[in-house]
């Protein structure tokens, strides 16, 4: 598949800002950034919008993805209220028939789930210019409220900011039927090649010593 990522605002327009001044764009390409290479590592194609602190139009952003043909657009964003004790994760799409409102549902029950916080569902609105000009099926996140002082909190921890990256991430590649890479590499240590069985178990004992318990010989 073709995922379209668009990271909300940015350069001139940071968007919502906390209590603390945590500016919503640098939040959103944070996480989004960890989710575009988490889908590529599955080998999924992502164009974005941004992947630096640059301002584009909402005009921009859905040409852009209307001329890349893509075949899903995903907008990441976090909300904002005057009510300063406001919580919980929405997703919003067009309208009730829109072929991603099911995975809007799942995606804002995992996130609100993962980050325990309350899951206020799937929204809708023609107003988003992102949703009403997009070609292909598209939802706009609003991961939490970034005025509430304990989210903002929150999003200073880079584990917290992954767990949001990996929800979506798993989220999207559930609805293609896949699930994220733990590709987990492993590196060989040689230390010494030898004529002589006897240096060879020397050296192989003299490792198991300093602690290298897992060290074997190999006879090729």
């Amino acid at each position: 598949m073709k995922w379209y990522l668009d990271f909300g605002h940015g350069g001139k327009d940071p968007g919502a800002l906390g209590q603390n001044k945590t500016k919503e764009s640098d939040t959103v390409l944070k996480i989004g950034l960890q989710v575009k290479n988490t889908l590529e590592k599955s080998n999924e194609k992502v164009i974005t919008t941004r992947q630096n602190d640059t301002y584009y139009s909402l005009d921009y952003r859905s040409t852009k993805a209307n001329k890349e043909n893509c075949d899903y657009f995903i907008s990441i964003h976090m909300n904002s209220s005057t009510n300063k004790t406001a919580k919980g994760c929405e997703v919003w799409v067009y309208d009730k028939s829109s072929k991603l409102y099911n995975l809007a549902n799942k995606l804002s029950t995992n996130i609100s789930s993962k980050i325990n916080t309350p899951n206020r569902g799937v929204k809708i609105s023609k107003e988003f210019s992102v949703l009403r000009k997009t070609t292909m099926p598209a939802l706009l996140i609003e991961i939490d409220f970034i005025s509430n002082s304990t989210v903002e909190n929150n999003l200073t921890s880079s584990r917290y900011i992954k767990d949001i990256a990996d929800t979506i991430s798993s989220t999207l590649l559930s609805f293609v039927n896949k699930s994220i890479s733990n590709d987990v590499v492993f590196y060989r240590v040689c230390i010494g090649a030898f004529n002589d069985k006897n240096n060879a178990m020397k050296l192989q004992n003299e490792a198991i010593a300093k602690g290298f318990k897992g060290t074997y010989i190999v006879v090729k």
